[in-house]
């Protein structure tokens, strides 16, 4: 799956009175326009840090350099808080290295992934349930990742929305975004709101703690942050909050006339305009605005699209966050045309991919058909909301025949191969309970059930 199907499968687990009261005051001190110069104080208060435990634990994750795994630290989350409230009070603790590894992407290419270890991962998480009720008073209602109450499939159906008045889209894509963040430039704006000097170097400290790779000595990190640590996507929509939201934010209210909209998803985002004329000039403001931000941006992938009806064609579509989103005719008026929305076929690819590779002949019956349900829950509940009805009966077909080539690898590439009357049974089983899931096709207006920091 990825990175963006799976922003929203992040496990949710309710938060202490304790947490949401600081949280709220914290809040509170935002909106009268206070900036933070004494958060440390929270930082190293054991109840904060025994949350930040906690919630590291329930999400769980591979273990970083120390080798220690979550579920060993059940049960000892206050010992443990106890101690590492006793090293940052003296200003002995010191982030470590985070453990890279790589995961392949849709492309062919690898992604870099760092995992931090476990007391890393508490102090990150402590800074989250700091930072994050005082940025999210002043973030925009334009960007959807990685904050409360907030989702990338309430992203697409926004631009899905605003596509019938918006008929110009930018597509735009940030090369290696998490790995081009300057530091400099990002503790700068951290400034704006966080004048607390010991959590800034905190932060810049842990930017700069470099990784460790198998079998290769350790490496510096002189810019970029780590994907994978907790506190990375909130820096990530700190830095382009200032970098492109409030910039765009400002070019619409200096010019009357401007009508565009704009959608982002973490390093994700389109813009959608009335016209060719004022997209393009956004285009030219855009690309000055991410190559002062040091964002190089991947001209291979920038394309526009004309979604008008009467330009209708094979190029009248555009992806965003794994949909595509194109028009289609009404049945009774084919010269008439709607906006829907379904699965890419890239999306689609990577369904067939990761079944393929996931169920392997070493695994037994009753592991595959909870390794394929599992698979094709959490990819059809993702795509569920548009139009992705047809789409899903023919991805059905292809869980299931990726269970049947896990029958045939498994019981009939062998010497004496099992007859087939056998064999269906058990397809059957294995299959069970695997069938299309219900669509959505209205705008998502769905409460997450989370706290409100307003």
């Amino acid at each position: 799956m990825s990175r963006t199907e799976s922003a929203g499968n992040e496990k949710h687990m309710s938060l202490t009175p304790q947490t949401l009261y600081i949280q709220n005051r914290l809040a509170q001190w935002t909106k009268r326009g206070r900036k933070h110069w004494d958060l440390y104080r929270w930082l190293i208060d054991p109840l904060i840090l025994c949350e930040a435990t906690s919630l590291v634990i329930h999400n769980d994750g591979a273990a970083g350099l120390d080798g220690l795994q979550c579920s060993q630290m059940k049960g000892h989350e206050w010992k443990f808080s106890l101690e590492l409230s006793e090293k940052l009070k003296t200003y002995s603790y010191r982030p470590g290295a985070v453990r890279r590894v790589y995961i392949p992407k849709a492309d062919g290419k690898e992604r870099p992934l760092g995992i931090p270890d476990f007391q890393r991962r508490v102090v990150e998480r402590a800074l989250v349930l700091l930072l994050e009720p005082i940025y999210e008073q002043i973030f925009l209602p334009v960007s959807f990742g990685f904050r409360p109450a907030k989702s990338a499939t309430q992203c697409v159906a926004e631009a899905a929305h605003h596509t019938y008045s918006h008929r110009h889209i930018l597509e735009i894509d940030i090369e290696n975004f998490f790995g081009n963040v300057s530091h400099k430039k990002l503790l700068g704006l951290l400034k704006e709101q966080i004048v607390d000097p010991r959590i800034l170097d905190l932060i810049r400290v842990s930017l700069k703690a470099g990784f460790v790779e198998l079998d290769k000595p350790w490496q510096a990190t002189p810019v970029g942050t780590t994907q994978g640590s907790p506190l990375s996507p909130l820096l990530s929509n700190i830095y382009l909050h200032y970098s492109l939201d409030l910039k765009f934010q400002q070019f619409i209210r200096n010019n009357p006339s401007a009508q565009s909209k704009f959608f982002r998803f973490a390093d994700d985002f389109i813009i959608m305009s009335h016209t060719k004329t004022e997209l393009l000039a956004l285009k030219r403001r855009v690309t000055s605005w991410l190559r002062e931000a040091k964002l190089p941006i991947k001209k291979e992938k920038t394309r526009m699209a004309d979604m008008r009806n009467d330009l209708k064609s094979h190029s009248s579509y555009f992806i965003f966050l794994g949909y595509k989103i194109h028009l289609r005719a009404f049945q009774d008026n084919p010269k008439r045309f709607w906006v829907a929305r379904q699965p890419s076929e890239k999306a689609r690819k990577a369904l067939r991919t990761r079944l393929r590779e996931k169920l392997s002949p070493n695994l037994s019956p009753a592991q595959v058909s909870q390794l394929a349900r599992s698979i094709w829950k959490g990819w059809s509940n993702y795509f569920r909301y548009g139009n992705s009805n047809r789409i899903f009966y023919r991805e059905v077909h292809s869980v299931k025949s990726a269970v049947w080539r896990y029958l045939r690898r498994k019981y009939r590439s062998q010497r004496h191969p099992v007859p087939w009357r056998r064999l269906i049974p058990l397809g059957l089983w294995i299959t069970r309970g695997i069938r299309p899931t219900r669509v959505i096709p209205d705008s998502l207006k769905q409460s997450q059930g989370q706290f409100n920091f307003a």
